[in-house]
Protein backbone atom coordinates (compact mmCIF):
# COMPACT_ATOMS: atom_id res chain seq x y z
CA UNK A 1 0.00 0.00 0.00
CA UNK A 2 1.78 3.34 -0.89
CA UNK A 3 1.40 6.51 0.56
CA UNK A 4 -2.56 7.82 0.96
CA UNK A 5 -3.62 10.82 0.17
CA UNK A 6 -5.76 12.94 2.90
CA UNK A 7 -9.30 11.29 1.45
CA UNK A 8 -7.85 7.96 2.48
CA UNK A 9 -7.07 8.49 5.68
CA UNK A 10 -10.74 10.32 6.79
CA UNK A 11 -12.80 7.42 4.40
CA UNK A 12 -11.43 4.45 4.75
CA UNK A 13 -12.68 1.48 7.16
CA UNK A 14 -15.29 4.36 8.65
CA UNK A 15 -17.88 7.08 7.77
CA UNK A 16 -17.83 9.19 5.08
CA UNK A 17 -17.01 12.12 7.11
CA UNK A 18 -14.65 15.03 7.19
CA UNK A 19 -12.55 14.50 10.57
CA UNK A 20 -8.85 15.03 11.98
CA UNK A 21 -6.09 13.58 9.66
CA UNK A 22 -4.69 10.23 11.27
CA UNK A 23 -1.61 9.56 10.23
CA UNK A 24 -0.10 6.28 8.74
CA UNK A 25 1.89 4.44 10.98
CA UNK A 26 5.02 3.42 9.01
CA UNK A 27 5.47 -0.50 8.44
CA UNK A 28 6.88 -2.85 10.49
CA UNK A 29 7.65 -6.39 11.17
CA UNK A 30 6.05 -8.96 13.44
CA UNK A 31 8.44 -11.35 14.90
CA UNK A 32 6.85 -12.46 18.22
CA UNK A 33 4.96 -15.89 18.14
CA UNK A 34 2.56 -16.96 21.47
CA UNK A 35 1.13 -20.24 22.01
CA UNK A 36 -2.52 -20.14 23.59
CA UNK A 37 -2.33 -22.61 26.69
CA UNK A 38 -5.81 -23.63 26.23
CA UNK A 39 -5.94 -24.75 22.64
CA UNK A 40 -1.81 -25.25 22.23
CA UNK A 41 -2.42 -23.22 19.10
CA UNK A 42 0.64 -20.67 18.41
CA UNK A 43 0.29 -18.10 17.00
CA UNK A 44 2.50 -15.10 14.66
CA UNK A 45 1.66 -11.83 16.60
CA UNK A 46 2.02 -8.18 15.80
CA UNK A 47 0.96 -5.55 18.52
CA UNK A 48 -0.22 -2.03 17.23
CA UNK A 49 0.94 1.21 18.73
CA UNK A 50 -2.54 0.65 20.12
CA UNK A 51 -2.42 -1.90 22.00
CA UNK A 52 -4.23 -4.11 20.11
CA UNK A 53 -2.47 -7.69 19.37
CA UNK A 54 -3.39 -9.83 16.08
CA UNK A 55 -2.10 -13.06 16.07
CA UNK A 56 -2.04 -15.53 13.08
CA UNK A 57 -2.09 -19.15 12.94
CA UNK A 58 -2.12 -21.16 9.68
CA UNK A 59 -1.82 -25.01 8.74
CA UNK A 60 1.67 -26.16 8.25
CA UNK A 61 0.79 -28.11 4.78
CA UNK A 62 -1.07 -25.05 3.73
CA UNK A 63 -0.77 -23.86 0.13
CA UNK A 64 -0.79 -20.54 -1.64
CA UNK A 65 -4.39 -18.65 -1.33
CA UNK A 66 -5.93 -22.16 -0.11
CA UNK A 67 -5.91 -22.17 3.56
CA UNK A 68 -7.89 -21.45 6.62
CA UNK A 69 -6.76 -19.16 9.45
CA UNK A 70 -7.54 -19.57 13.09
CA UNK A 71 -7.32 -15.38 14.06
CA UNK A 72 -7.08 -13.94 17.77
CA UNK A 73 -7.40 -10.48 18.65
CA UNK A 74 -6.75 -8.92 21.77
CA UNK A 75 -7.70 -5.11 22.54
CA UNK A 76 -7.47 -2.58 25.53
CA UNK A 77 -11.40 -2.40 26.69
CA UNK A 78 -10.42 1.71 25.72
CA UNK A 79 -10.85 0.18 22.03
CA UNK A 80 -13.97 0.68 20.65
CA UNK A 81 -13.52 -1.39 17.04
CA UNK A 82 -10.69 -2.79 15.94
CA UNK A 83 -9.71 -3.75 12.18
CA UNK A 84 -7.54 -6.56 10.62
CA UNK A 85 -6.94 -5.55 6.41
CA UNK A 86 -5.81 -9.12 4.74
CA UNK A 87 -4.42 -7.44 2.01
CA UNK A 88 -2.65 -4.94 3.70
CA UNK A 89 -4.97 -1.74 2.46
CA UNK A 90 -8.74 -1.07 3.14
CA UNK A 91 -9.70 -1.35 -1.08
CA UNK A 92 -10.47 -4.76 -2.80
CA UNK A 93 -9.31 -7.17 -0.39
CA UNK A 94 -11.56 -8.56 3.03
CA UNK A 95 -11.48 -6.80 6.01
CA UNK A 96 -11.82 -8.08 9.42
CA UNK A 97 -13.94 -5.92 12.23
CA UNK A 98 -14.74 -6.75 15.50
CA UNK A 99 -15.46 -4.59 18.98
CA UNK A 100 -16.63 -6.18 22.52
CA UNK A 101 -20.74 -6.27 22.78
CA UNK A 102 -21.13 -6.41 27.22
CA UNK A 103 -19.43 -9.73 28.18
CA UNK A 104 -19.33 -10.79 24.15
CA UNK A 105 -17.31 -10.45 21.08
CA UNK A 106 -18.89 -9.43 17.98
CA UNK A 107 -16.84 -9.90 14.39
CA UNK A 108 -18.30 -8.45 10.67
CA UNK A 109 -16.45 -9.36 7.40
CA UNK A 110 -16.46 -6.29 5.46
CA UNK A 111 -14.98 -4.78 2.01
CA UNK A 112 -14.89 -1.73 -0.22
CA UNK A 113 -13.86 -1.46 -3.94
CA UNK A 114 -12.77 2.10 -3.09
CA UNK A 115 -11.60 4.73 -0.41
CA UNK A 116 -15.81 4.81 1.19
CA UNK A 117 -17.13 3.06 4.17
CA UNK A 118 -17.18 -0.75 4.27
CA UNK A 119 -20.16 -2.64 3.17
CA UNK A 120 -20.86 -6.68 4.59
CA UNK A 121 -18.93 -8.93 2.41
CA UNK A 122 -19.99 -12.62 1.73
CA UNK A 123 -16.96 -13.77 0.29
CA UNK A 124 -14.88 -14.23 3.70
CA UNK A 125 -16.20 -15.90 7.12
CA UNK A 126 -15.58 -15.63 10.34
CA UNK A 127 -16.79 -18.44 13.06
CA UNK A 128 -16.24 -17.00 16.41
CA UNK A 129 -14.74 -19.53 18.79
CA UNK A 130 -14.52 -19.89 22.38
CA UNK A 131 -12.42 -18.37 24.52
CA UNK A 132 -13.66 -15.10 23.11
CA UNK A 133 -15.33 -12.85 24.83
CA UNK A 134 -14.83 -9.35 27.76
CA UNK A 135 -14.07 -8.02 31.13
CA UNK A 136 -13.17 -5.04 32.57
CA UNK A 137 -9.25 -4.92 30.93
CA UNK A 138 -9.22 -6.29 27.64
CA UNK A 139 -11.70 -8.26 24.97
CA UNK A 140 -10.72 -11.11 23.05
CA UNK A 141 -11.63 -12.51 19.71
CA UNK A 142 -10.77 -16.04 18.57
CA UNK A 143 -12.34 -16.84 15.50
CA UNK A 144 -12.06 -19.38 12.29
CA UNK A 145 -11.48 -17.53 8.99
CA UNK A 146 -11.99 -18.96 5.56
CA UNK A 147 -12.18 -17.16 1.80
CA UNK A 148 -9.74 -14.93 3.35
CA UNK A 149 -6.04 -16.36 1.69
CA UNK A 150 -7.41 -15.83 -1.93
CA UNK A 151 -9.35 -12.42 -3.05
CA UNK A 152 -9.10 -10.84 -6.84
CA UNK A 153 -5.35 -12.00 -8.04
CA UNK A 154 -4.19 -12.81 -4.88
CA UNK A 155 -2.74 -15.48 -2.87
CA UNK A 156 -1.44 -15.04 0.25
CA UNK A 157 2.03 -16.85 0.90
CA UNK A 158 1.72 -19.11 3.44
CA UNK A 159 5.96 -19.84 3.72
CA UNK A 160 6.08 -15.97 3.46
CA UNK A 161 7.87 -14.16 6.23
CA UNK A 162 6.60 -10.89 5.20
CA UNK A 163 2.74 -10.87 4.34
CA UNK A 164 1.13 -7.21 4.06
CA UNK A 165 -1.21 -6.73 6.57
CA UNK A 166 -3.25 -3.62 7.85
CA UNK A 167 -4.72 -1.74 10.62
CA UNK A 168 -7.58 0.00 11.83
CA UNK A 169 -8.52 0.75 15.20
CA UNK A 170 -10.95 3.26 16.98
CA UNK A 171 -11.91 4.13 20.29
CA UNK A 172 -15.93 4.80 19.40
CA UNK A 173 -18.00 1.74 19.37
CA UNK A 174 -20.28 1.03 17.04
CA UNK A 175 -23.48 2.44 16.66
CA UNK A 176 -25.16 -1.04 17.63
CA UNK A 177 -22.97 -3.00 18.77
CA UNK A 178 -25.11 -5.76 19.15
CA UNK A 179 -25.48 -6.20 15.58
CA UNK A 180 -22.58 -7.54 13.28
CA UNK A 181 -24.08 -5.40 10.27
CA UNK A 182 -23.98 -2.30 12.54
CA UNK A 183 -21.98 1.34 11.09
CA UNK A 184 -19.12 2.38 12.68
CA UNK A 185 -16.72 5.19 12.81
CA UNK A 186 -13.78 6.71 11.71
CA UNK A 187 -10.49 5.12 12.98
CA UNK A 188 -8.30 7.56 14.90
CA UNK A 189 -5.33 4.83 14.38
CA UNK A 190 -3.86 3.05 10.99
CA UNK A 191 -0.56 1.23 10.09
CA UNK A 192 0.67 -1.68 8.26
CA UNK A 193 3.12 -4.40 9.06
CA UNK A 194 4.47 -6.99 7.43
CA UNK A 195 3.49 -10.22 8.92
CA UNK A 196 5.92 -13.95 9.32
CA UNK A 197 3.41 -16.17 7.80
CA UNK A 198 6.09 -19.14 8.38
CA UNK A 199 6.20 -18.60 12.06
CA UNK A 200 2.39 -19.25 12.20
CA UNK A 201 2.35 -22.23 10.69
CA UNK A 202 1.04 -25.39 13.07
CA UNK A 203 1.20 -28.94 12.76
CA UNK A 204 -2.10 -31.67 13.11
CA UNK A 205 -4.11 -28.57 12.05
CA UNK A 206 -7.67 -30.09 12.18
CA UNK A 207 -7.08 -31.53 15.39
CA UNK A 208 -5.92 -27.88 16.80
CA UNK A 209 -9.32 -26.26 15.06
CA UNK A 210 -11.49 -29.11 16.82
CA UNK A 211 -9.72 -28.32 20.30
CA UNK A 212 -10.21 -24.49 19.35
CA UNK A 213 -13.84 -25.27 18.72
CA UNK A 214 -14.62 -26.99 21.56
CA UNK A 215 -16.69 -25.73 24.95
CA UNK A 216 -13.92 -24.76 26.94
CA UNK A 217 -14.36 -25.68 31.22
CA UNK A 218 -16.40 -23.14 33.11
CA UNK A 219 -17.45 -21.16 30.11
Amino acid sequence: MGPLQLTAALLALGNVALGTPVPEVEPRSAAAKICDAATTVCYSEYTSPGGVSYRIAIPSNATAGSFDVLVQLVAPVSVGWAGLAWGGNMVNNPLLVAWANGADTVVTSRSASARTYPTVYAGATYTVLPGSGANSTHWTLNALAKGVSSFGTTKLNPSSTAVSLAYAQSGTKPNTPADPNSRFGIHNSRGKWSHDFAAAKNADWAALVEKASAPRTGA
